[in-house]
Formats: structure tokens, C-alpha cells, sequence
């Protein structure tokens, strides 16, 4: 049986915001897999351009995109750093200079991330905010959701299988299921699905 890239919204209509004469709020969230890029990726080229067609905002190829119905932000999570590790019975605990080490080699990455995703922004001519979280990705993501009061979350999925999934857990599942606004996941093409197995 072959396997479909087909893109599925799931909306929850009762939950999904009135948003009226207020922009519409797309939360994106990158990390650094291919496969969250291509999610932002789709609504850069899919969701922001049907916007801009729908309002005429952008006049000219050298014009950014000021959507009135639209409003776009992209989030990383670092997860924290370990503060001990079990190698044999007895916890290892790092040193304050280790520690130090990895969280700013952790917020070096985020940022690189965070470049990359506005650096695909500016190409297109698209404004977004940006922001570096901390924590479980699985919660932050749901959580920043919820305090941003934001209409519609967009992740990337991975293509795990139904074993790998249930062992190494999803964080487009889990938010999926948690977050209070609608979510869409984005699949990646079969291409980048092959490399990926």
C-alpha cells in the first residue's frame, strides 16, 4: 500500500476562535529536523499566500506581506539540560562549568534554528515573531499555544511508524490531542519520507 504526503487539518469547531475583524494567530513550531522546516515551509507557501490573494495586502513583488487576517509566529523549545546522569549506580551531577557549557551551546543552536526559519521568511517577503522557549516541547508548545491565544498550531511530523511512536512518543500526537485550538500537521513528502527509513 503506498502512503499518501496529503496535508490533514483537524479541527475541533467548538473549541476553534471566533476571530471576526481580528487577524487570524498561526503558531509554528521549528526544531532542527527537516521535516518542521517543511511544515513551515507549507504555510509559508500554502497558508500566507492564499491569505494574500484572499486580501490583496501585497502589491508588489518588493512589498512584505502585512496580512490583516494573519499573524505569524514561529517557536523553538530547548528542552533543559540533564543536571545528572545515571551511568552505572550511582548519579553523575556536571559541573557548573559544564552546565554552562550546554546551555550555551543549546541557545546557540535555537538560535541558528530560529535564524533559519526568519531567513525563509524574509525570502518571502513574510514578518514574524520568533521566540526561544524551555521545556518539554510536547507542553511548551501547547502551553505558548494557550497564552498567545493562538487559532492554529502547525507542526511537522516525522513519519514514525505505530511502534516507534509508542515508545519514543510524538510530539505532534501529543499536541494533537492537548491543545485547545485547531491543529494542523503537516506530513512531510513521500522524497523526504524515504530518506528518513
Amino acid at each position: 500500500m503506498e502512503s499518501s504526503s496529503v496535508e490533514a487539518v483537524v479541527l475541533r469547531p467548538d473549541e476553534a476562535a471566533e476571530t471576526g475583524d481580528r487577524k487570524m494567530r498561526v503558531l509554528v513550531a521549528v526544531d532542527d529536523s527537516d521535516e518542521s522546516f517543511y511544515a513551515l515551509q507549507w504555510v509559508l507557501e500554502t497558508l500566507i499566500e492564499l491569505q494574500g490573494l484572499a486580501t490583496g495586502e501585497k502589491e508588489n513583488e518588493n512589498d512584505y506581506f502585512h496580512s490583516t487576517s494573519l499573524m505569524l509566529t514561529i517557536i523553538h523549545v530547548m528542552e533543559p539540560f540533564p543536571y545528572y546522569v545515571f551511568p552505572g549506580i550511582q548519579p553523575v551531577f556536571p559541573t557548573t562549568s559544564i552546565i554552562q557549557s550546554a546551555n550555551k551551546s543549546q541557545q546557540e543552536t535555537a538560535s541558528a534554528i530560529l535564524n533559519r526559519a526568519v531567513n525563509m521568511c524574509t525570502e518571502r517577503k513574510v514578518k514574524a515573531k520568533t521566540s526561544i522557549l524551555k521545556g518539554d516541547p510536547k507542553e511548551i508548545i501547547c502551553d505558548a499555544a494557550e497564552q498567545m491565544h493562538i487559532d492554529l498550531i502547525v507542526v511537522g511530523s516525522r513519519g514514525l511508524g505505530k511502534i516507534k511512536r509508542a515508545f519514543l512518543g510524538s510530539v505532534s500526537d501529543h499536541v494533537l490531542h492537548r491543545a485547545k485550538c485547531p491543529v494542523l500537521i503537516i506530513k512531510p513528502p513521500n522524497e523526504m519520507l524515504k530518506k528518513l527509513l
